[in-house]
């Protein structure tokens, strides 16, 4: 982006009556025809018609194996009502002129529809256009829905702080999000196995022999694994979170491990395998990090934070712009 251009993006976002689309018209550097709104009585009403909704819901019942309740299907209506709001506004700003995609689709429809009698591609899209055939095209629709979207993440990275304020901010926003990025408790652990299948008769007394002899040998819990039995997951786990635990030997092994002191033989310990006789050599409780060194983890996070502020400001313009008509009796009547 230009200097200039960025002095006028900047200068947009100052004037609280100029309507975000010519912020959005600096964004993209289109043509002058779109440095100003698009004006009210342009803007034709949005009308979510009963067959539509029964398609919203169709869509539900397929990917979901379920009816949509009163509340989803109200949500599920209300963004229908922003994606067509967006479209529109795509339209009005020219965003279809000149995209590929957009061309791409006419062009496919007047072949389907012409064959070799639409001409080459160029009067293939000509006539397309003049039949209005990238109107109503889901395609086309997503293809300007996701323009729109895009518009308000450039728009809002245009309003971000810099320097010494953006660093400000991310102090704040770390700040409030902390446990966001608290690393977990990990424990770096050993343990001797006694296989209940091997030791049918008493795994329990088997288990507690064994722990006598690693405690009076003094072996290293590096080298014990030998004195037990085979275990697929192996014998010594470096840095292990709680999820990691209970991923090896189970939920209640795995809260039993959590609690034990370092630097020595546990009591026997049983999990959906045998018997675990484990050794804690090192824990790490759970701790913050430093802003600096999940930096840009939390710019992201802030930025995406921003872009969803922005986009629900932007929504809430068109809303205001827009009157939205939803066949209510065909709604309730399902």
């Amino acid at each position: 982006m230009t200097h200039a251009l960025r002095r006028g993006v900047r200068a947009v976002t100052r004037a609280p009556a100029v309507h975000f689309l010519v912020l959005g018209a600096l964004l993209f550097a289109v043509s002058t025809r779109f440095a100003a709104a698009p004006e009210a009585a342009r803007r034709k009403p949005i009308v979510i018609t009963a067959a539509r909704i029964a398609e919203i819901r169709d869509d539900y019942q397929r990917s979901m194996e379920a009816d949509p309740t009163p509340t989803e299907l109200t949500a599920l209506i209300d963004r229908e009502a922003e994606e067509q709001m967006l479209y529109q506004e795509a339209l009005l700003l020219g965003l279809d002129r000149g995209d590929r995609t957009v061309e791409w689709r006419v062009v496919e429809k007047m072949r389907f529809l012409y064959g070799d009698d639409a001409g080459d591609n160029a009067a293939a899209f000509r006539r397309g256009l003049a039949l209005g055939l990238d109107r109503d095209d889901i395609m086309v629709r997503n293809t300007l829905v996701t323009k729109m979207r895009l518009l308000a993440k450039a728009a809002s990275r245009q309003e971000e702080p810099e320097g010494a304020a953006l660093d400000q901010a991310l102090e704040q926003y770390f700040h409030d999000h902390r446990d966001s990025y608290a690393q977990a408790a990990r424990l770096t652990v050993a343990h001797v196995f006694v296989n209940a299948t091997r030791h049918d008769d008493d795994p329990e007394s088997a288990a507690r022999a064994l722990q006598r002899r690693l405690q009076a040998a003094q072996v290293p819990p590096e080298d014990a694994a030998h004195w037990g039995d085979a275990f697929a997951a192996g014998s010594t786990f470096r840095n292990a979170s709680a999820s990691n635990l209970v991923k090896i030997f189970g939920d209640e092994c795995a809260s039993v491990i959590a609690g034990l002191e370092p630097g020595r033989w546990s009591e026997p310990i049983r999990s959906p395998f045998g018997l675990h006789l484990v050794w804690v050599s090192d824990r790490q409780d759970v701790s913050v990090p430093p802003l600096e060194a999940v930096r840009s983890q939390v710019l992201r996070a802030y930025r995406a934070e921003r872009h969803t502020q922005y986009l629900a400001r932007m929504l809430a313009q068109l809303h205001e712009a827009y009157e939205v008509h939803v066949e209510r009796e065909s709604y309730a009547s399902r």
